[in-house]
């Protein structure tokens, strides 16, 4: 079997080892002729001479040029070694014996073809290298000296000539298989490169598609990628300019539109810190001009090992939807207006009435309180609809004042008291034994207790309780109600705080609400410098914790 992809070609072969055998045996011919004349004009060194030179005139057979090695092509190293046989019989023997050297080159060539067979006929076949020793031997015509040096010579010459060959075989063997080993290497390279820019040009074509902005960059802010949203963006690429220069210009205003974002709190610099951004709205435009409203989410992007990759940063054009909101912002507004002037009046007239109420019978008493309840719940949907149009422009005004948090917790817990009465649901508070000093608007904490403790007694089922506590933490006042109520899937969860959302369960059982409770919550949480958690489970109750602070 010859192998299709041998180590060294047949011609760089043949034309190093045989081209340095026919170099260095020149030079010994020019030596002998200087040193026994003789033994070169004798008819075995003739021979001999022919045989090198027919292996040597094989180079310029075409032949030689092929990927592969042909069992022919053997005939090469084989006529050196017949050829150095042959000259060892001329002038008997003594002075060729150094021509021996010159058959570790054929030896080596036939190593590095790495061909078993040829391996196998090349050890008998050195054998042919002592011929002329073994037959002065056997003539007796060497002294004892020169019988001693024979015997080495027929003995050792073939023996070093196969190790010669086995050596070479087994280097090329071992580079053979590092070769093999870095050409599959490459191929896997190759296939990894061409996997890299299907999966990019995938990424691309897939990026280009969207209709929102993205862009990449490295961990050291330097560009990688910018979808075509972007790039064709009139606002970056007007007049020839450079997007990813114009990105970096763009001025940047908080939602009142007029604060301008510092660069070092711009979206790009935050991601660059490694933050990560959800739905950060800004506006971009000048104040007095045209303006866009954007919102921004991106962060840093890891390997499983936790090496920095890049930076992403989506950027969606929300202006329509914030117009279309803060339209209905408006609208709301108006019409809250509009119904808090009656409602006002209704109530005052009620209040009138229910004061004179031993001058109606009980039937007519029993309406009032009824017409009352309505118009309290009016007045608090208004009231809600009120600071949900408000809260979207511009964060809640708040009037910061000294309170002590156990009074306000527990008028908020008295004013929904007889409400939890009339559902059948056990309403416990636990306030601290001492006052619970904080800086906070008494009415707008108290707005959000109320919210909280009316979503619990709305979806908790008669026979239920509700706890309410408050807890001193640090520079830290906490509020937690937690009901038994039906309580709330994990997927709905996600949706707690968004503006008129009402979980299925709620629609389902009839609860009464238009889902702006925690929303309100949130708002008025958030602009006090606090935060929300919700903790629930399906038909196992709710916990809702407000932390704030009380400086």
């Amino acid at each position: 079997m010859f192998d299709d992809h041998p180590l060294v070609p047949p011609r760089a072969t043949s034309l190093f080892l045989q081209g340095a055998t026919l170099a260095l045996f020149a030079i010994s011919t020019v030596i002998l002729l200087i040193v026994d004349a003789g033994a070169v004009s004798t008819p075995a060194f003739l021979v001999g001479a022919t045989l090198i030179f027919a292996a040597s005139a094989m180079l310029v057979l075409p032949g030689f040029d092929s990927p592969r090695y042909r069992p022919w092509m053997f005939a090469m190293p084989f006529l050196d070694l017949a050829g150095v046989a042959v000259l060892r019989f001329a002038d008997g023997g003594a002075a060729t014996s150094a021509l021996l050297l010159l058959l570790a080159l054929p030896a080596a060539w036939i190593g590095l073809t790495r061909k078993r067979a040829a391996l196998l006929l090349f050890a008998p076949a050195t054998l042919s290298v002592g011929t002329a020793d073994v037959i002065r031997l056997q003539q007796g015509v060497l002294d004892e000296q020169g019988a001693d040096a024979a015997l080495m010579s027929a003995i050792v010459s073939p023996l070093v000539l196969v190790v010669a060959a086995c050596i070479a075989y087994a280097i090329a063997s071992v580079l053979s298989g590092r070769q093999d080993e870095l050409g599959a290497e490459q191929r896997r390279r190759a296939d990894a490169t061409r996997d890299i820019e299907r999966t990019r040009r995938l990424l691309d074509t897939v990026l280009d598609q969207l209709d929102v902005g993205v862009i990449v960059f490295s961990p050291a802010g330097e560009p990688i990628l910018m979808n075509r949203v972007l790039r064709e963006s009139p606002d970056l690429s007007a007049d020839g300019r450079d997007p990813w220069r114009s990105f970096g210009e763009v001025r940047a205003f908080e939602m009142d539109r007029v604060t301008p974002i510092a660069a070092e709190e711009s979206s790009f610099q935050r991601v660059l810190r490694g933050d990560t951004l959800r739905d950060r709205l800004v506006w971009v435009g000048p104040p007095a001009g045209r303006q866009s409203a954007l919102s921004v989410s991106g962060g840093p992007v890891h390997t499983e090992s936790g090496e920095h990759l890049a930076n992403v940063l989506v950027i969606n054009d929300v202006t329509a939807y914030l117009q279309a909101l803060e339209s209905k912002d408006v609208f709301i507004g108006t019409v809250s207006h509009e119904l808090r002037t009656p409602l006002t009046t209704m109530r005052g007239f009620l209040d009138i009435l229910l004061e004179r109420r031993e001058e109606f019978g009980e039937e007519v008493a029993g309406y009032l309180e009824v017409m009352e309840r309505s118009v309290q719940r009016q007045q608090l949907l208004v009231r809600d609809l009120l600071t949900v149009a408000g809260s979207r422009r511009a964060p809640i005004a708040l009037d910061r004042q000294p309170v002590d948090l156990v009074r306000v917790v527990q008028e908020a817990v008295g004013a929904v008291r007889a409400e939890a009465e009339r559902k059948g649901v056990q309403l416990a508070c636990e306030p601290p034994g001492h006052p619970v000093a904080a800086s906070v608007d008494a009415h707008r904490v108290s707005q959000v207790v109320e919210n909280l403790l009316t979503n619990a007694i709305r979806y908790t089922p008669a026979g239920g309780t509700i706890d309410v506590a408050l807890i001193e933490e640090g520079d830290s006042a906490i509020v937690r109600v937690r009901d038994t109520g039906i309580g709330i899937s994990d997927e709905d969860q996600e949706r707690l705080f968004e503006q008129f959302f009402r979980a299925p369960e709620a629609r389902s059982a009839a609860i009464r609400g238009i889902g702006l409770g925690l929303a309100i919550v949130q708002a008025i949480v958030e602009a006090h410098g606090g935060e929300v958690l919700v903790e629930s489970q399906l038909g196992q109750g709710t916990t809702v914790t407000v932390r704030l602070p009380r400086g």
